[in-house]
């Protein structure tokens, strides 16, 4: 007749982590959110299911900056993104990368083009898209995209992507366009400033540019009257959000595979710690050198993401409204 000894200790649940069965999961879900953030970043991105999700996810992003400064949220305008739209197609069929197309048509035509008749607009852009937050981050880093997107003036906005080549490669085109209706704005004359475009020399750390020009575009119908304040939001005002949870995820795989490896790497450290208890006794030798090939392993796959595949989004200078 067998006896259990009840002074026997059990075995430390840390253990179970780093059984046959706890590092394969663990490989499991490496390997699997990296292949995952890859394929949603280079395939999934380009098909046109989701450019509703990018799109709704920016324009939510964007309202977030904007509520950090208690700046009122931008409303989606349908003519706005189908200026965006179109704007955004002509850059992909064209392979140009600018506020002025090759004919020299220029922001301001494509407002006109939609029928939206605007008193203040601005114009942001994108290449290289492979994550949501990555774009609205560069954006915000660059002082005259950060002006655009911080304007108390604008009141709507329309984003849109659109799939092509740039330099060769195949890529996604950002277009986000603000603008506040003349209807809302009571007819102020649209001041325009246009600066200076070089999108070889910009990239996410935007500088502001040294020569600036500015373009002043008159309207004869136009009467002087006060100029609209900035539109502040109250404490009670409902933000719309146009993107799910699930696809606010969806749409920053990079951001996902930061937040999972960490995840991961806070359970390795935290089950070696319990285990070992900051003593490293020759049989816990298995547990550590599993632990830092575990370790190594996201480290490496979340630099060969880092520089591969999440690469820097390109910005053109912003134009907007003064």
């Amino acid at each position: 007749m067998s006896m259990f000894s009840h002074d026997t200790p059990k075995p430390h649940p840390a253990r179970h982590v780093f059984s046959a069965q706890g590092l394969s999961a663990l490989l499991l879900v490496i390997l699997g959110a990296f292949g995952g953030a890859v394929y949603v970043a280079q395939e999934a991105f380009r098909s046109g299911q989701m450019a509703a999700v990018i799109s709704s996810v920016l324009v939510d992003l964007t309202n977030e900056d904007r509520e950090e400064e208690n700046l009122g949220s931008l409303k989606v305008n349908p003519v706005l993104v189908a200026a965006a739209q179109a704007k955004a197609e002509d850059m992909a069929e064209k392979g140009y990368f600018a506020h002025n197309s090759p004919e020299g048509l220029t922001s301001w035509h494509w407002f006109t083009e939609a029928g939206y008749s605007f008193s203040y607009a601005g114009e942001n852009l994108a290449v290289n898209f492979s994550d949501s937050e990555d774009v609205t981050q560069a954006w915000m880093d660059s002082p005259t995209h950060r002006a655009n997107i911080m304007n108390g003036r604008f009141t709507e906005i329309g984003i849109a992507t659109a799939v092509g080549e740039y330099k060769g490669k195949e890529t996604i085109f950002v277009v986000q366009m603000f603008g506040t209706p003349r209807t809302v704005a009571a007819s102020v004359e649209p001041r325009v400033i246009t600066e200076t475009e070089d999108p070889e020399a910009i990239a996410v750390a935007t500088t502001e540019p040294e020569d600036i020009s500015f373009t002043v575009v008159t309207d004869p119908e136009v009467t002087e009257v006060p100029e609209v304040p900035t539109v502040l939001s109250g404490e009670g005002d409902s933000v719309t959000r146009y993107a799910s949870p699930f696809e606010l995820l969806v749409a920053s795989p990079h951001g996902l595979l930061r937040t999972i490896y960490i995840v991961c790497a806070l359970l390795i450290l935290g089950a070696l710690l319990l285990l070992t208890r900051l003593e490293i006794a020759h049989h816990h030798t298995r547990h550590v050198v599993a632990a830092s090939l575990l370790l190594v392993l996201m480290t490496g796959l979340f630099f060969v993401a880092d520089y591969f595949v999440f690469t820097d989004p390109v910005l053109a200078t912003a134009v907007g409204s003064s």
